[in-house]
């Protein structure tokens, strides 16, 4: 395997590894009581200013790396002209900014894809929509849209990596469908009713042209119409 197959593999790996996670942290309400003075509303809202306020930083990433490097650069000639005592904090001043700049740098590498490297990083931003407008709709059945959203797209994502060098198939739809209608019945669900949502969750991932927007919202939408037992959260 090439070299350039490997970091591919690894970039999305780490990816997806972040997609599971953040989608863990929205299915939180769903898993424990929220401390006070949380509510489902503002755990939302909150989780969606942070992606937007992400978005915006990596749509301007240049600039802020910029002033990161300038900022780094004015500590450095403020080292040469300061006295013996005061260099070694300002050293570690420095030292801090430089990490954190290179810490942006590689993370906004890391979990951008290709056409977000000229859009901003939008895969975050449009999760976080997603799942607060199913929240919205109804915060009961949100639970198998968030499900769907880790699910799907990763299944069928790593499935078209590995095996058709990351180009959409209907192989890894099936793949994304069987596994996620699995995790549905192993959670209590109807037989039917898990079939049904895993075809339209699937189905979406595949013809969506951002499917962190559509899954959640639309599996969300299409579990109260296929009969999905309702699971308000904690």
């Amino acid at each position: 395997m090439s070299n350039n197959k490997m970091n591919l593999i690894g970039k999305e790996l780490y990816r997806k590894s972040v997609h599971i996670l953040l989608t863990i942290i929205l299915l939180l309400p769903y898993l424990i009581h929220l401390p006070w003075p949380l509510t489902l509303n503002n755990y939302y809202a909150t989780g969606l200013f942070l992606a937007a306020f992400i978005n915006s930083l990596v749509a301007r990433r240049g600039k802020v790396l910029g002033e990161l490097k300038k900022f780094r650069e004015n500590i450095e000639g403020i080292i040469e002209k300061t006295n013996k005592e005061l260099k070694q904090p300002l050293f570690l001043v420095e030292q801090a900014v430089s990490k954190l700049q290179e810490i942006v740098s590689t993370q906004i590498s890391m979990l951008e894809r290709d056409y977000e490297k000229r859009e901003g990083y939008v895969g975050l931003l449009y999760g976080m929509i997603g799942a607060t407008l199913s929240i919205l709709v109804s915060p009961e059945t949100t639970v198998y849209g968030l499900l769907a959203l880790a699910t799907v797209d990763t299944v069928s994502a790593l499935h078209d990596l590995f095996f058709n060098n990351g180009q959409r198939t209907l192989r890894g739809s099936f793949l994304a469908l069987i596994v996620y209608f699995f995790i549905l019945v192993l959670v209590g669900s109807p037989l039917l009713s898990s079939f049904l949502l895993s075809i339209i969750a699937s189905i979406t991932e595949y013809i969506s042209p951002e499917d962190n927007l559509t899954v959640p919202f639309v599996t969300t939408l299409a579990a109260l119409f296929v009969g999905m037992p309702l699971k308000p959260p904690l």
